[in-house]
């Protein structure tokens, strides 16, 4: 209970105000203790593991598999900045550029670079090193050039969105070396990389001469290649400070006292249906599966309770009208569809619906909508392929695929879905206009979208400061390291700030 002032001793008396002065020391002291015990302190090295496996950190060579783009980007934030950064909130903030301004028509975009930058080399940063990087990156639809202390991004059509454009993706600044190595101005600086089996080990030491301010931990140990399971055990036992956790994991992880932290349901599962295919030309057909299939279940039980229904191709906190489309699981209504589309899809002429082999929970969720599908009276063919951008797509009625959301914004967010679904994505300059965008497919139950998943990661009790985005992602220039656990202590059952 809070100690109210007449609950100390009145010091008319010199025990009084002996015994109120030595109080007063010793509520000091702990002040003091207090205080030390939460501030901030520099080193210590942080461990972190991730799944997907990235073969390197170059900015221009984006992998196709969409959960290794996202991995990319969460390691290329480690050593490179863009021109414009997003807050945990999702506004834009100056980062390289201080400033920024456009002309009249919204095709002519002047960012204003930050003096005194330096990349981790020493060298500094120039106007035309930042413009060389961003036309790499921007191509050739774009003409980047470089002023005496600006970059200038131009276009033949007015770019609306640039700046959220800039602040997301792989819009980095970067310099490559005279032997192809890329140095950036971020945070840290790679220094390591090796191969342990079936995981691969990468180093990053802390860049001392960061503009942003050097980060608190001297370095990063990363392990890619390891297994959710494997990384589950690896937080519990104290052999990591960081971990994903896959959705499957975040329940039973929190059971055996791992501390876990989730973004907002922002990753979309959902059905990409083709509809030249002669399985699913009939709308009638492709409405009727989207009317079997149970979402309830899938993110409640298949996703432990880490996904939501999802109703749009954005979640609600992103557009505030996704309540606006209507979604079912009417199993007869379906059924009666199907009788009336007069379609049958027997074991001779099966649906094919094809998943990632390699993601678990795609499996998983491929599985129950096989299931609902059936009981619906449609036979499935469900295939797993590998999506890894290496070999073409195998043909197939329906594809279920996983893209995240990658701004917090409705039109760059619906621009950065359509794109991978195989919908057009036009120039959305209203919400009204987004709206239209989204509505498109999901009338025509081209694209049916299934659930929104969460991002969840471990933190081992040590871990402080972890602020990540509301939509994924990390920050790791800003944790720190608390001390480590007493001796006889556990890893299991502590809830550390």
């Amino acid at each position: 209970m809070r100690r109210t002032a007449s609950s100390f001793p009145a010091p008319d008396s010199w025990r009084g105000r002996f015994a109120f002065l030595a109080l007063a020391a010793a509520s000091l002291w702990l002040c003091i203790r207090a205080d030390a015990s939460v501030r901030p302190r520099f080193g210590g090295t942080l461990r972190v593991q991730m799944s997907e496996r990235v073969e390197n950190l170059d900015p221009r060579q984006r992998p196709s598999a969409p959960a290794q783009t996202a991995a990319l980007e969460r390691l290329d934030t480690l050593v490179f900045d863009r021109l414009i950064r997003l807050d945990a909130r999702g506004t834009l903030q100056p980062g390289l550029a201080v400033s920024w301004q456009y002309d009249a028509q919204g095709k002519r975009w002047l960012f204003r670079l930050r003096d005194g930058v330096k990349f981790s080399d020493g060298t500094p940063l120039t106007p035309p090193v930042a413009a060389m990087a961003l036309q790499q990156l921007l191509g050739v639809s774009f003409d980047v050039s470089a002023n005496s202390d600006s970059v200038v991004i131009g276009a033949d059509q007015p770019l609306v969105g640039l700046p959220m454009q800039l602040a997301t993706g792989r819009y980095f600044i970067f310099r490559a070396g005279d032997d192809g190595s890329l140095v950036g101005t971020g945070p840290f600086r790679y220094t390591l990389i090796e191969s342990m089996g079936a995981a691969t080990h990468m180093e990053f030491d802390a860049n001392e001469t960061c503009w942003a301010g050097r980060p608190y931990v001297d370095k990063l140990a990363l392990s890619i290649g390891i297994n959710g399971d494997q990384q589950a055990d690896a937080i519990a036992f104290g052999q990591a400070d960081i971990v994903e956790l896959p959705p499957s994991q975040v329940r039973r992880a929190a059971q055996r006292g791992i501390r876990t932290v989730s973004s907002d349901p922002e990753e979309l599962f959902a059905l990409v249906l083709d509809a030249a295919r002669p399985a699913v030309q009939d709308p009638h057909v492709r409405q009727a599966i989207s009317l079997a299939i149970d979402r309830t279940s899938i993110a409640n039980v298949i996703l432990q309770g880490q996904g939501a229904v999802a109703v749009g191709l954005l979640p609600n906190w992103i557009s505030g009208y996704a309540h606006l489309f209507p979604v079912s699981f009417d199993l007869p209504q379906a059924k009666d569809l199907l009788s009336a589309s007069g379609r049958q899809l027997s074991r001779s002429s099966p649906l094919v619906l094809v998943y990632d082999s390699s993601d678990t929970e795609a499996r998983a969720v491929a599985d129950r909508v096989s299931v609902n599908l059936r009981e619906a009276g449609i036979v499935v063919q469900a295939s797993g392929q590998p999506v890894d951008g290496k070999a073409k797509p195998p043909a197939a009625d329906v594809r279920l695929v996983r893209e995240r959301t990658h701004a917090p914004v409705a039109a760059p967010a619906l621009f950065g879905l359509l794109q991978p679904l195989g919908e057009p994505a036009a120039n959305m300059k209203t919400l009204d206009d987004v709206y239209d965008a989204e509505r498109a497919p999901l009338e025509a139950y081209r694209v049916i979208p299934l659930v929104h998943v969460s991002e969840s990661y471990g933190l081992s009790p040590q871990v402080r400061d972890w602020i990540a985005p509301r939509w994924g992602g990390w920050d790791l220039a800003d944790v720190w390291l608390g001390p480590p656990a007493s001796a006889g202590s556990s890893a299991l059952g502590s809830n550390a700030p």
